[in-house]
């Protein structure tokens, strides 16, 4: 929860994945509340190239998603494809319609492809008539008030990037282990060890956005 009290060493894990992140780095966020906790790992769109991205496809269940602020969905005309009063999925993420990249883009499905559709996404000139739908990326609409009004991965995505100074567009996907099972907190702290990565939670950054606004930041 928000309210949580969280240690210092939590807080400075916090700013060390922002500096990362905005240098182009992935970092890991997971959920501490959950029941099965899980994790995503996480890249700013902007960085998304075809290596990196194929770094992210490595770890992850092949399932490219892009966290986006509202509005950025809102602008780019891309509606969900559920209404709230029909949702019954298990975490209500609010996916939109998937989209490639009109243009340079050949299946869509590629490493390559993706990773153009992605920082298209991110950038300020695309408009909404240069994505073809359906497509092989999922953009995952972020609630206005990010992880102070829902502590989602979605949300967590957006902040990160925002606190990073970029756009507020993100890649996620969800960690898996070699034998394609969901990554637990364990398989998490070993990726991070192995790869040198920042590892979070959500509550984590939920306070850390909570002690900036109590200092006017």
């Amino acid at each position: 929860m928000v309210g949580q009290t969280v240690a210092p060493e939590r807080l400075l894990a916090v700013e060390q994945a922002i500096d990362a992140f905005a240098e182009g780095g992935f970092v890991i966020v997971y959920d501490a509340l959950a029941k099965e906790p899980r994790g995503v790992l996480l890249l700013a769109a902007e960085f998304a190239h075809e290596g990196a991205l194929k770094q992210l496809l490595d770890h992850t269940s092949g399932m490219v998603c892009v966290a986006l602020p509202h509005d950025r969905a809102d602008r780019l005309r891309l509606p969900r494809l559920v209404v709230d009063e029909e949702h019954t999925g298990l975490l209500n993420t609010a996916f939109t319609v998937p989209v490639d990249l009109l243009g340079p883009t050949t299946t869509g499905l590629s490493a390559l492809d993706r990773s153009r559709t992605v920082r298209a996404l991110a950038d300020p000139q695309t408009t909404h008539d240069q994505l073809g739908r359906p497509g092989h990326v999922f953009p995952v609409c972020a609630v206005p008030g990010g992880v102070l009004e829902r502590e989602g991965h979605a949300e967590a995505a957006v902040d990160l990037s925002r606190l990073a100074g970029l756009s507020g567009v993100t890649t996620l996907g969800a960690v898996v282990t070699p034998d394609w099972e969901l990554a637990r907190h364990d398989d998490l702290s070993r990726l991070a060890a192995s790869r040198l990565l920042p590892l979070i939670s959500v509550a984590d950054l939920a306070a850390y956005r909570l002690a900036r606004k109590a200092l006017g930041r």
